[in-house]
């Protein structure tokens, strides 16, 4: 059967007069007679509570630099995967916009207005007008220094002739320079 000890307890054996616990140091003797004073005799050691707190700091910092890395990776996949998201959404918008043209084009009107503006398509007996130009001037006279083509000529030479008659045309109306 145990009981429990108390302090005084655990200093004694269990036989019962020798003391198991830290003693009480005599100083040593020097040669000469003098004794060496208590301090220089053991080392002090830091409390307890010191060498905690250096564990737990030194631990601290372990573990920060262990985790950081994988700090740093959630942190930038989770900005990767915002960014997708962001992506996903601008896609679904311009879907939702395709898919709104595309309903659009079901309908018989749209499709005849486009054809009205884009192709300039008319209905049978409509009267078609294009306006070239509000100002009234006409465009089809010959620049100064332009020989006049007639449309004759523009039709019946291949495309190549039209290309080098414009080139001449063009260095036609240069001046003449004369080298120094």
């Amino acid at each position: 059967m145990s009981t429990a000890r108390g302090p005084r307890d655990r200093r004694t054996s269990r036989a019962g007069s020798r003391p198991t616990g830290p003693t009480r140091r005599t100083p040593a003797r020097r040669p000469g007679g003098r004794s060496r004073p208590a301090a220089t005799t053991t080392q002090r050691q830091a409390p307890v509570h010191v060498r905690r707190l250096i564990t737990l700091g030194v631990l601290l910092v372990v573990m920060a630099l262990v985790l950081a890395p994988a700090l740093s990776g959630f942190l930038r996949q989770r900005a990767d995967i915002g960014a997708l998201h962001q992506e996903i959404a601008a896609e679904q918008e311009e879907i939702a916009a395709l898919e709104r043209e595309l309903a659009r084009w079901e309908d018989p009107d749209y499709v005849e207005q486009q054809a009205r503006e884009r192709l300039r398509f008319v209905k049978e007996g409509e009267t078609a007008f294009t306006v070239i130009d509000d100002t009234g001037s006409d465009y089809t006279e010959a620049l100064p220094g332009m020989a006049p083509v007639s449309d004759d000529v523009r039709a019946d030479s291949p495309w190549y002739s039209q290309v080098w008659e414009s080139v001449t045309i063009a260095n036609e109306g240069l001046p003449e320079t004369t080298e120094p």
